[in-house]
């Protein structure tokens, strides 16, 4: 399949919103963009205000990328237009939380606001933007992981066991405010409390790191993310998953494979979505719904080097196989669908996804591949991006 060079704004996202299942009400969300208030403490601000944010009908949808010496841009979908943001420390490693973009080096970490994010809310969602920046540097290299609620953004150094709570209102105004310190290999925030992980255990803890509501025995803790369905932590012979009212439960891997397939250390998925997918060493992918507590092994032709779950009407999984094809798994059908080789095979690929479609980056090419991933994997673009992107995350999500 061969791909086509565009600058044309990407495709109209109002299929996304309604995608999510969410309607915009009247009464709870604007129809318009809308700037905050100009005082914060105005009584009459609106439901969702954020200061210095404007809030909008469909996502922001955005490409961040990061090169190699640390050039950094933002690419707007709707717009087709890119932004020039600081340069920053040449990235070693990334993670991104759908608005942050972190990289980090053996010293230092250090965070970028995408300026685009999605709050949801159950009954309905906000969709913000605001100005993109570089936002600062954290101490500590190596490894990272970030996850955030509404409220606090947890920053993560898995092979140091370390971890940080920063408050995400600060950080959303370009401000670093570290509010605790643990020692973690995963720490997910949720609603109400923080789900910890390290010395074989899954700890709940109260929103503050402070007191301890619960723990569960967790062999080897290693990856986590927070679904629609509750927090999930992976562990040696399966995962803990912490729900919504703070209650731990193990969900052991199936007895039949559990010796014979290679756990995930680290699971992906959809923002939001309660099925998440995990690679299962060469052998293909795990399939987690963490609402029903039920694991499904999925073999693969070839070795997968990421895999994410959509988690939609048809249950599609989007791979990155060895050789640098998307691979398009249909669950509900069985059918699988690739492209032509996109990428190189050999390196760790930089895929990110929302509800319709996948962006997988070249950092040998510059570009981003958009992938219609419900359309027999098809091509639907090709981005030229202005660097070319060794750190990359799409943002709004």
């Amino acid at each position: 399949m061969n791909p086509t060079t565009s600058r044309a704004p990407a495709r109209t996202l109002t299929a996304l919103a309604l995608a999510t299942g969410i309607a915009l009400t009247a009464a709870a969300c604007s129809s318009e963009p809308r700037p905050a208030a100009d005082d914060p403490t105005d009584t009459a601000r609106p439901h969702g205000y954020v200061a210095g944010a404007t809030e909008s009908q469909e996502p922001q949808l955005r490409l961040l990328a990061v090169s190699a010496t640390g050039e950094t841009t933002l690419h707007d979908l709707l717009t087709a237009d890119s932004t020039d943001l600081d340069t920053v420390d040449a990235p070693e490693h990334s993670a991104t939380d759908g608005r942050f973009l972190l990289t980090s080096d053996d010293d230092r970490t250090t965070v970028v606001d995408g300026g685009a994010w999605t709050v949801d809310h159950g009954d309905h969602t906000h969709y913000y933007a605001a100005e993109p920046r570089v936002v600062g540097t954290l101490d500590g290299g190596g490894r990272v992981e970030v996850h955030s609620s509404e409220t606090l953004t947890a920053v993560t150094w898995p092979d140091r066991g370390e971890a940080v709570l920063l408050d995400r209102s600060a950080l959303g105004q370009g401000e670093l405010d570290v509010t605790a310190r643990l020692d973690a290999t995963v720490l997910l925030p949720t609603a109400e409390r923080l789900v910890a992980a390290s010395d074989d255990r899954v700890r709940v803890l109260s929103a503050d790191g402070e007191d301890v509501r619960a723990e569960q025995p967790c062999q080897d803790p290693a990856g986590g993310i927070v679904t629609r369905a509750g927090a999930v932590v992976g562990c040696a012979d399966g995962v803990v998953i912490v729900d919504d009212e703070g209650t731990a439960r193990t969900v052991p891997l199936p007895d039949t494979a559990a010796d014979a397939v290679p756990r995930a250390t680290a699971f992906a998925a959809r923002a939001g979505r309660p099925t998440v997918a995990g690679l299962a060493g060469d052998t293909g992918f795990w399939l987690l719904d963490s609402r029903e507590g039920a694991w499904r092994h999925v073999p693969t032709d070839r070795p997968l080097r990421a895999v994410v779950a959509v988690d939609d009407a048809d249950e599609h999984v989007v791979g990155i196989d060895d050789q640098g094809r998307v691979v398009v798994h249909t669950m509900t059908t069985g059918a699988v669908a690739t492209t032509d080789a996109l990428v190189d095979g050999a390196a760790g690929p930089l895929l990110q996804l929302d509800a319709q479609r996948a962006y997988l980056a070249d950092p040998q090419d510059g570009v981003v591949h958009e992938i219609d991933f419900a359309d027999d994997a098809r091509v639907s673009r090709t981005i030229e991006l202005p660097v070319a992107p060794a750190a990359f995350a799409e943002v709004g999500l």
